[in-house]
C-alpha cells in the first residue's frame, strides 16, 4: 500500500511555496512508486472562510512587518518574552483555536501518513494531527530560513535547515531534540536548476535594452517595504540605465511605475512587471537585484549569479539572511538609504568591473548542489524506519 505524503503550500509571502515546491520536485523524482504525493493548498482549496481568513490574517501580518519599521522585531521580541514555543502552542489553541481546527480536519481528509511542512503553522498542525488523529503519522519540516525563530513548534518531527548557524541555533537556542535536526544545502526548484544563466537571453526574451546596465527592484510578493522609494530614487539618475520595477501582487505599485514608463528621462528605461512565477529570469537579466532581505527572493538571485543590495529586514529572519548573504558569503551589499543606494548603483554603471567579486561569490552558491533532494531522501527513510518499525 503506497504511503501518502501530503505537502503543505501555505503562503506568506512566497518562500514557503517555493521551498515545498522544490521538495516535491525532487519527491517524485526519487518516488519508486511506493509513495502518494499530494500537494495540497490546505488553507485555500476547499474555501473554508475560517481557513481563507486565517491565512488572510498570516498574509497582512507579513505586509505589516514591511510596512512598518521595528513591527515585526517588536513582536518577535514580545513572543521571546513570553514563553516562545510553549505560548506559540498555547495561542493557537485558545486564541486561533478555531483556524486550528479546521485545519486538521482538512488535513484529516487526505489521511496522510507523511506531512510535510516549511511554515511554522502547518507544522504546528502536523505535530497537532500526529497526537489526535495518527500517532504514526511521520512529520517533515523544512525551514527555508536562515535562523530559527521563536514560532517553529520542537516538539515532534524531523526539522531540517539549510545552514550550519541554524542547526546550532536549533539544538542550543530552541532545544530541539538533536538527533531531530538535519541540515542540507539550500533548496532549488526544478524550473531554478533548469533555467540557462545567460543574460543575453534572457534580455531578448523581455525586450530589455542589451547595453545598459540594468537594475531590478522588488520588495516580495507585496512591495510593501523600501522598492518604491528606491525606484524613485534610482529615477533621478543622470546615467544610463535599466530599471525593473517587480511590483508583485501590490496593483497600486504596479499602476504608479507602470503610468511613469512613458514619462521617464530619455537616458533611462523603466520596466514595470507584477507577479510572476519566473522572477528568476529577471534576476538573471539584471546586474543587480535590489530588495528587502527575504530568504528565497536573495538565494533565486544569487542562484542565477547576480549580486544583491539589500535596503531592508524587517525582523529577525530577514537579518540572517542579510548576515548570510552579504556578510558571510559576501553576495552583495547592505544599504538602507535610497539615495546612497543610487550612488552606489551610480559607481557600478559608471565602472561595472566593481561588481565582479559579488558576481564571484554568487557563481559559489551552486543551485545544482540541491538540498531539496536530500530531504526528499531524508522523508524516504523516516518512511522505511517507520515501516520497519511497525512491522
Amino acid at each position: 500500500m503506497k504511503k501518502r505524503v501530503l505537502l503543505t503550500y501555505m503562503e506568506s509571502g512566497m518562500g514557503h511555496i517555493t521551498s515545498i515546491k522544490s521538495i516535491s520536485d525532487a519527491l517524485r523524482k526519487l518516488n519508486d512508486g511506493s509513495l502518494e504525493l499530494i500537494d495540497s493548498y490546505i488553507m485555500q482549496e476547499d474555501k473554508n472562510p475560517t481557513l481563507i481568513k486565517f491565512n488572510n490574517f498570516i498574509i497582512h501580518q507579513t505586509k505589516q512587518t514591511n510596512k512598518i519599521r521595528g513591527y515585526g522585531a517588536f513582536v518577535f521580541a514580545v513572543l521571546e518574552i513570553l514563553g516562545k514555543q510553549k505560548f506559540m502552542v498555547g495561542v493557537h489553541h485558545t486564541l486561533f483555536r478555531r483556524a486550528l481546527f479546521e485545519t486538521l480536519k482538512a488535513i484529516d481528509k487526505y489521511k496522510p501518513d507523511v506531512i510535510v511542512s516549511t511554515h511554522y503553522f502547518m507544522t504546528l498542525c502536523a505535530i497537532e494531527y500526529k497526537k489526535k488523529y495518527n500517532k504514526n503519522c511521520i512529520v517533515v519540516t523544512y525551514n527555508p530560513d536562515n535562523n530559527i525563530h521563536v514560532w517553529w513548534d520542537n516538539r515532534d518531527g524531523l526539522f531540517i535547515v539549510n545552514n550550519p548557524e541554524a542547526y546550532q541555533e536549533a539544538i542550543k537556542r530552541r532545544h530541539f531534540n538533536p538527533d531531530d535536526v538535519k541540515q542540507v544545502y539550500f533548496t532549488a526548484r526544478d524550473e531554478i536548476i533548469s533555467a540557462h544563466q545567460d543574460k543575453i537571453k534572457y534580455r531578448e526574451k523581455y525586450n530589455i535594452p542589451k547595453d545598459k546596465f540594468c537594475v531590478i527592484i522588488a520588495d516580495g510578493a507585496y512591495a510593501s517595504a523600501k522598492a518604491k522609494s528606491v525606484c524613485e530614487e534610482l529615477l533621478k539618475t543622470t546615467l544610463p540605465i535599466t530599471i525593473i520595477m517587480l511590483a508583485g501582487k501590490n496593483l497600486e505599485i504596479y499602476n504608479h511605475f507602470k503610468n511613469l514608463e512613458s514619462q521617464v528621462n530619455d537616458n533611462i528605461t523603466l520596466l514595470t512587471s507584477g507577479f510572476t512565477p519566473e522572477a528568476y529570469e529577471l534576476y538573471c537579466a539584471s546586474d543587480l537585484f535590489i530588495t528587502k532581505a527575504g530568504p528565497n527572493a536573495i538565494l533565486d538571485s544569487v542562484f542565477m549569479n547576480t549580486p544583491i543590495i539589500v535596503d531592508y529586514y524587517a525582523h529577525p529572519i530577514e537579518k540572517a539572511t542579510m548576515k548570510l548573504f552579504v556578510d558571510k558569503f559576501k553576495c552583495g551589499l547592505a544599504i538602507y538609504k535610497p539615495k546612497k543606494i543610487r550612488k552606489k548603483v551610480e559607481e557600478f554603471i559608471q565602472n561595472p568591473t566593481l561588481l565582479k567579486p559579488y558576481v564571484d561569490n554568487c557563481k559559489k552558491i551552486d543551485k545544482n548542489q540541491n538540498g531539496a533532494e536530500d530531504v526528499a531522501k531524508f522523508i524516504i527513510e523516516e518512511i522505511k524506519k517507520s515501516n520497519e518499525k511497525n512491522t
